[in-house]
């Protein structure tokens, strides 16, 4: 896909996901898909919540706010699969995290006051799904970043699009992550995939139009192509 082919706004973010993954997030989201990974992270004393990298620069990686960073190590730390959170900002060599769902400084910090050193760090991303289920919706709802009053610039609200495009994102990883059947990702597989159905069915676009709300469902759009 060309630069000038993708989409500039897209309906969701990696932490979108991650709230309604739970602790399924880390396999969801492809290893080889990842923006950033070093293994010298470092949280200075008295900044427990910003994570420094000498070797990462996170901001020209193209990371920011609404990734998702995986803290691996040290195991003393992070304990089993290590802790995911979100990041807040990105700037150079430094980000700024919190909690996933949290506003900054809520909750326990992932370093202790006295800092630590030695972090390793992964953050994967979903976009390149993410992406193409926002597509998906425009086409389904003629939605069109081309059209005055049809761009996503237009849109009232955007949540239920939201939510949509993060089901369409768990229906497409967790039936690539499926393998014969075991575990419990086939169950979670269809309860996503009967959620979507629900949540497509429901699904009205309202659009701003001279300062008024008018509708747009699903059944109501014409398909162009």
């Amino acid at each position: 896909m060309s630069e000038s082919e993708r989409l500039s706004i897209v309906y969701a973010n990696d932490e979108d996901v991650a709230v309604r993954a739970t602790g399924d997030f880390a396999v969801l989201a492809p290893d080889w898909q990842k923006a950033a990974f070093g293994t010298d992270g470092a949280f200075a004393p008295g900044e427990p919540w910003t994570l420094t990298s000498a070797t990462v620069d996170f901001e020209a990686a193209g990371v920011k706010s609404g990734h998702v960073v995986s803290l691996r190590k040290p195991s003393s730390l992070f304990k089993g699969a290590g802790e995911l959170l979100a990041v807040a900002s990105a700037s150079g060599n430094k980000l700024v995290l919190r909690r996933i769902g949290a506003r900054a400084g809520e909750g326990a910090p992932p370093a202790p006051a006295a800092g630590a050193s030695g972090v390793e760090f992964l953050i994967a991303t979903l976009w390149p799904q993410i992406e193409e289920a926002s597509f998906d919706l425009n086409r389904r709802f003629n939605i069109d970043p081309k059209v005055s009053g049809r761009s996503p610039d237009a849109l009232y609200d955007r949540r239920d699009l939201r939510a949509a495009c993060v089901l369409s994102v768990l229906v497409q990883r967790y039936a690539a992550e499926t393998r014969g059947g075991e575990g419990d990702f086939p169950l979670k597989l269809q309860t996503i995939q009967s959620e979507l159905s629900e949540v497509l069915a429901r699904l009205a676009i309202r659009w701003n139009t001279a300062g008024e709300s008018r509708a747009t469902s699903m059944f109501s759009t014409r398909l162009v192509r």
